[in-house]
């Protein structure tokens, strides 16, 4: 009998630690490529769809901006001096390249909501950087 309890408990404790112990990680994609196909700008809502061979955003897939915005998370890269700059939700054009960082949990939701990403970069090179004063 106490052979029993000493295996049950030690089976339980074992299943217990590889519970304990699994963590569930979120892999943060960087770099997912789309274009900007309709812009709701009284909803700070884009609609944007895959770009290139990629298949994450379909055809036509929502993206939620409030938070972008609030957080400065919509910006621009001037590839060739490397500058980085906090862009305004309005200098998003429909036709626009896009790049997307967004966590896998939020990519694969099942409902209609507009998606929740990270941060979006202006991909095209359509913005002048403000001139330095030497």
């Amino acid at each position: 009998m106490k052979k029993v309890v000493f295996i049950v408990s030690t089976l339980c404790l074992i299943l217990l630690l590889v519970a304990c112990g699994q963590k569930d990680e979120d892999v943060l994609h960087l770099g997912l490529n789309a274009t900007i196909v309709e812009i709701d700008a009284s909803n700070h809502i884009l609609y944007v769809a895959d770009l290139g061979s990629s298949e994450v955003f379909g055809g036509r897939c929502a993206i939620d901006c409030t938070d972008l915005i609030e957080d400065e998370e919509i910006i621009y890269v001037d590839y060739e001096t490397h500058e980085l700059s906090i862009i305004q939700f309005s200098d998003l054009l429909v036709g626009d390249a896009v790049i997307i960082n967004a966590y896998e949990k939020n990519l694969n939701t099942a409902d209609d909501s507009p998606l929740i990403v990270e941060q979006i970069q202006l991909a095209a090179q359509r913005l002048e950087q403000p001139d330095k004063e030497e």
